[in-house]
């Protein structure tokens, strides 16, 4: 395998119907250039969470506040629970040991001469809770999604162990110290960083995890987009030095950009990733691949995130592909690919 650079696949793949044909590409056309396997979180798993939303929303105790489609921001359901109403972690239906389970199967019909380990998607708890209940629901059921998470983590360690790796998706972090005034990020930073890795804490001895900084992708548009990686540093230092012990941290995948937006292509933007203190074993993921900028700007783009970390990265995209069109991601897979084996111009 590649040890210098290595593609990352956040998730979503709309370019596969299903788990096999992910999974079979992956160890055959990209064998040797991945260290971790996406089963593509294929079908209605392509919206992320918000086929539990849409779960949650037909539970008696919860009423209807607003109805949405979720092709944008705006577009979403609102949901409350039911006044005098009980909602606990027994009413969140996770899905996500299910389909690492039949992933799993999949991947045991496979060759897998390397024996990759399979990529769990786990979409944060305190997203889960704000983008179904919003702010008061995160402050109310926050706890309840933290420990609904927590026991399918447990689940699937106990069952699976070392074949696992859970990749944190946590764009409400990233939001919260990319918004924050920049005198108060460094206390921003730290609170998310506290709050995220309850999560990595509450998860048993020897589980590993990456973490997935995300700027949001729905209806392939971010919430933000950044000024500078700044935010991304603060964050991840913080995430880094509250690491819980006994639990690996296996990567840290960086958007570079959000949605339908390319990276700029600005020494400055990429300055502050000098300060990034991520240790030298864990892989930094640079999600900086995108279809729509040409492969010599894209290259110089890798030049500079390489030389101010002054380290080499792995190759993604800011996030995941399920928010653009087979075709679209297809090119993004071209993307990732020219990035990975081409030369980036002195």
């Amino acid at each position: 395998m590649n040890e210098n650079t290595c593609l990352h696949f956040v998730g979503s793949m709309p370019q596969f119907d299903d788990a096999r044909s992910a999974l079979r590409w992956q160890l055959t056309t990209l064998a040797g250039s991945v260290r971790r396997l996406s089963g593509g979180e294929t079908g209605d798993r392509l919206l992320w969470f918000v086929p539990l939303v849409k779960d949650i929303k037909r539970l008696p105790q919860v009423r209807t506040i607003q109805n949405g489609d979720w092709t944008g921001y705006r577009d979403i359901d609102v949901l409350r629970v039911r006044r005098r109403a009980r909602f606990t972690r027994q009413d969140i239906p996770l899905r996500m040991a299910e389909f690492a389970r039949e992933e799993l199967g999949v991947l045991d019909s496979l060759d897998n001469p390397h024996g990759l380990p399979l990529q769990v998607g786990v979409p944060g708890y305190l997203d889960m809770a704000l983008y179904t209940f919003g702010p008061m629901g995160l402050l109310r059921y926050g706890r309840m999604f933290l420990g609904a998470v927590a026991g399918q983590i447990a689940e699937l360690q106990a069952e699976a162990g070392d074949r696992i790796v859970f990749q944190l998706e946590v764009p409400a972090a990233l939001i919260a110290v990319a918004a924050a005034p920049p005198p108060l990020r460094p206390a921003m930073a730290a609170l998310m960083a506290h709050l995220v890795t309850r999560q990595v804490a509450r998860a048993p001895e020897g589980s590993r995890f990456g973490v997935h900084l995300c700027l949001g992708d729905l209806g392939h548009q971010a919430l933000l987009q950044l000024a500078d990686t700044d935010p991304l540093v603060r964050l991840t230092n913080a995430l880094v030095r509250h690491w819980p012990d006994g639990r690996s941290l296996e990567f840290v995948h960086l958007p570079m950009s959000g949605a339908d937006q390319p990276p700029v292509v600005s020494p400055d933007f990429f300055d502050p990733l000098r300060r990034l203190r991520v240790p030298p074993d864990v892989p930094v993921v640079a999600g900086i691949a995108h279809e729509d900028q040409g492969l010599d700007e894209q290259l110089t783009v890798r030049r500079l995130v390489e030389t101010a970390l002054g380290r080499r990265v792995d190759i993604a995209t800011a996030c995941g592909l399920g928010r653009r069109s087979p075709q679209a991601a297809r090119r993004a897979v071209d993307a990732m690919l020219a990035l990975q084996t081409a030369q980036a111009p002195r």
